[in-house]
């Protein structure tokens, strides 16, 4: 599901968080600098909701509680079309939540 995100124009970085925000999943595999993404769950928990999306300089960050408190959470370029990405995320959100009993 990861793979399929970031094929999607102007994704840049996906990544699946644990519980406790741990990397567990990455796309682009072997990124190291995916790890920064587990930033986002701060601002995520701060705003008491499931989702938020920060917009930056240089990328625009979404962050998603999934079922099971992972997080999913994705980056892509500033300019990309945030309709079609967030449509692909909404997607990959609703098939990881049905995996969880």
């Amino acid at each position: 599901m990861l793979d399929g995100l970031i094929a999607n124009n102007g994704v840049l970085q996906v990544a699946l968080l644990d519980r406790d925000g741990f990397v567990t999943f990455t796309a682009p595999r072997h990124d190291d600098t995916v790890n920064q993404l587990a930033q986002a769950v701060g601002p995520l928990d701060a705003a008491q909701t499931s989702r938020v999306t920060l917009q930056g300089e240089h990328a625009c960050v979404m962050a998603h509680r999934l079922k099971g408190q992972r997080v999913l959470v994705l980056k892509c370029q500033v300019g990309s079309n945030l309709g079609e990405i967030r449509a692909a995320f909404d997607q990959s959100i609703a098939s990881l939540d049905a995996l969880v009993v």
